[in-house]
């Protein structure tokens, strides 16, 4: 099944069954695609909310991630901020290696890749981000896996919006 098509099916899942949990199911499997396909070992959706980046769905490879849902950093001394206000870049082969360029505090010195894109709802609303890192340098990741995070945090942002009431018809068609 194509990158597109695996998408589409995640978030068509979400109207077959009431309630958050398979919206939660589904976002789930969306972060767990989007990890395998870009090779990475965590990948997340964070809400922005009241100056501080929630990480709201985590998908990692090992058990023992290094966040976990309901962790919480100030906005400003994160680089999803950074990626949203355009002060970094979206794709970063070795944070550790740019950390001091982008005055980054010295915890980020164990970050190897990192790929970032925001979340927007249908009406341009900001919720947050969708990230995903490694801990070890990565120089394979380009144009198609921005591509494929902008097509992945669309889903998250329809799904996130069904769970809101709000409307998902104009996310729904960047999908196609």
């Amino acid at each position: 099944m194509e990158w597109s098509e695996r998408i589409a099916a995640i978030t068509a899942e979400a109207y077959g069954v009431d309630g958050i949990s398979c919206i939660e199911r589904s976002i789930g499997g969306l972060l767990r695609i989007v990890r395998e396909q870009i090779d990475l070992e965590v990948v997340f959706v964070g809400e922005f909310v009241e100056g501080r980046r929630i990480f709201r769905h985590v998908a990692a490879r090992d058990d023992d991630a290094i966040i976990e849902v309901g962790q919480s950093h100030e906005i400003d001394q994160t680089i999803c901020q950074r990626i949203v206000d355009g002060r970094m870049p979206h794709v970063i082969d070795s944070v550790a290696g740019v950390r001091t360029q982008y005055g980054l505090s010295p915890a980020y010195g164990v970050l190897g890749a990192h790929i970032g894109v925001p979340v927007r709802f249908a009406d341009g609303g900001l919720y947050g981000v969708l990230c995903g890192f490694s801990l070890e340098a990565r120089d394979h990741l380009g144009e198609r896996d921005l591509k494929r995070m902008e097509m992945a945090a669309n889903a998250a942002a329809r799904l996130l919006a069904q769970a809101r009431g709000l409307d998902v018809e104009p996310v729904a068609q960047a999908l196609n």
